[in-house]
C-alpha cells in the first residue's frame, strides 16, 4: 500500500468516526426501547474505539508511527476484542429489537455470553501465550493457531441472528415483524460479505465499512420506526394504529369481517400506587411481549393507544366461525406465564366490536369497543 491510499483510508476512518459521533449525538433515548437503545449504544462507542485503534494499528505496521512493543501489544488486544465487542452488542440489539425471548429467559439468557467469554477469554490470554496472536520481531501482527477458532465463535452470533431471522420471514404471520427480520437478515449478509472480502486483504481492513453500514442502517430504521412506534413497548402506537386500520376498515365486509379490541391491564393503577411507576412500566412492557407473542400464534395488530389501553384487530384467515374472546384468552395465558415470578399478577380485559361496515367511521368502532371493555370492567368489579 503506498502512502497515498494509505492516507486515503485513515481519512475515510477518521470520517467513520465523525459520523459516529454524530449519530450518538443525534440518537435520543426515546427513539427505541431502553434495552435495544443500550445496546446500540455500546455497538457505537465501541465501533469509535475501534476505529481509533484500527488506524493507529495500521499506520504502525506501515512504519509511519512507533510505537513501543507493549503499546502495539495493548494495541492489537483492544482491537480485536472491539470486534467481539461489536458482535455481542449487534446480537443484543437484535435479541431486544425482534424479542426472541428464549435468548431473554432461563438457560439462554446465560448461553447467549458463552461465545463473548470464550473470545475475551483467548484474547486476553494470547499476550502470554501468542494462541491467538503475537508479535514478531519486527513488530508485525501475526494469526496464531487460535485465531480462527475465536473469530467463529464470535461468528456463531452471526449464524444465529441469521438462522433466526430467517426462519421468521416464514413463520411470522404480521408484515412488519417480518420486515423487521428481513432488515436483521440483510444487516448480517452485509457484515458475512465484508468479513470474507476482508480476508482477502494483506494489511488494511475494510471491517470498520461492514460495521459502520450495519449501524447507519440500524439509525435509519430507528429513525423510520420511532414514527409509528411506542418507545416504552416496541408496539405500533396510537397514530398508526389509526392510519393503519382506517385503511383496513375500507375493505371489510359481512364475508371478510375485522375484529377491533380495546383493552387494558386489570389494576394497573394499583401497581403503580404499590411498586412504582417504574414496576409499571415493566407490566406494560410484559403486557407488549404478550401481545407479540399472541401476534405470532394469530396474526394480529397491536398498538399501544394511551396509558395502559392497546388497541388490537384480528382478521380471522378461516372458514369457520371465529371465536372473538380467542385472542383475549391468549393474551391473559401469555400474561400469566410471564408474571409468575412478579410480586403482581398481570390480567387483561378486553371489549370488541365486529367491523363489517365499511363506511363506518374508526371512531366509532372503537368507542364500540371501548364501551363493552368499560360494562365487562364494571361487571367483574375490576378498577381501570
Amino acid at each position: 500500500m503506498n502512502n497515498d491510499v494509505l492516507i486515503a483510508f485513515s481519512v475515510f476512518q477518521i470520517v467513520f468516526l465523525m459520523l459516529d459521533l454524530f449519530i450518538l449525538t443525534n440518537t435520543g433515548r426515546n427513539i427505541a426501547r431502553k434495552g435495544e437503545y443500550t445496546w446500540f449504544y455500546i455497538l457505537i462507542v465501541t465501533h469509535m474505539v475501534y476505529l481509533l485503534l484500527n488506524n493507529l494499528w495500521t499506520l504502525s505496521e506501515y512504519d509511519l508511527v512507533k510505537l513501543p512493543r507493549n503499546a502495539l501489544l495493548i494495541v492489537c488486544t483492544i482491537c480485536l476484542w472491539t470486534v467481539t465487542v461489536s458482535a455481542t452488542a449487534f446480537f443484543m440489539f437484535t435479541v431486544e429489537k425482534l424479542n426472541i425471548q428464549r435468548l431473554q429467559y432461563g438457560a439462554g439468557r446465560w448461553l447467549r455470553w458463552l461465545p463473548a467469554a470464550f473470545s475475551t477469554l483467548m484474547i486476553a490470554s494470547s499476550a502470554w501465550t501468542g494462541q491467538v496472536f503475537y508479535l514478531d520481531e519486527k513488530g508485525s501482527f501475526i494469526h496464531g493457531p487460535m485465531y480462527l477458532p475465536m473469530m467463529l465463535s464470535v461468528s456463531l452470533y452471526l449464524l444465529i441472528i441469521a438462522a433466526l431471522s430467517f426462519a421468521n420471514l416464514f413463520r411470522v404471520k404480521t408484515r412488519l415483524v417480518r420486515k423487521a427480520n428481513a432488515t436483521v437478515l440483510f444487516s448480517v449478509l452485509i457484515i458475512i460479505a465484508f468479513i470474507v472480502a476482508d480476508s482477502f486483504l494483506a494489511k488494511a481492513s475494510i471491517l470498520p465499512a461492514a460495521i459502520f453500514s450495519v449501524i447507519a442502517g440500524i439509525f435509519i430504521t430507528m429513525q423510520v420506526a420511532s414514527i409509528n412506534t411506542d418507545a416504552l413497548t416496541g408496539l405500533n402506537n396510537r397514530s398508526r394504529a389509526e392510519d393503519y386500520l382506517s385503511d383496513r376498515i375500507r375493505n371489510v365486509s359481512e364475508k371478510k369481517p375485522i375484529f377491533l379490541y380495546m383493552g387494558d391491564l386489570n389494576d394497573f393503577k394499583k401497581i403503580n400506587d404499590t411498586y412504582g411507576h417504574a414496576v409499571g412500566d415493566e407490566a406494560l412492557i410484559l403486557c407488549s411481549q404478550a401481545l407479540r407473542q399472541t401476534m405470532e400464534r394469530h396474526g394480529i395488530f397491536a398498538a399501544r393507544y394511551g396509558g395502559d389501553e392497546f388497541l388490537i384487530s384480528w382478521q380471522p384467515d378461516n372458514d369457520t366461525e371465529p371465536d372473538p374472546d380467542t385472542i383475549t384468552r391468549d393474551v391473559n395465558a401469555f400474561l400469566q406465564e410471564l408474571s409468575t415470578d412478579k410480586p403482581y399478577k398481570l390480567a387483561m380485559t378486553a371489549g370488541h366490536v365486529c367491523c363489517t361496515d365499511p363506511k363506518e367511521p374508526l371512531i366509532s368502532y372503537i368507542r364500540q369497543a371501548d364501551s363493552m371493555l368499560y360494562q365487562r370492567k364494571r361487571t367483574a368489579g375490576i378498577g381501570r
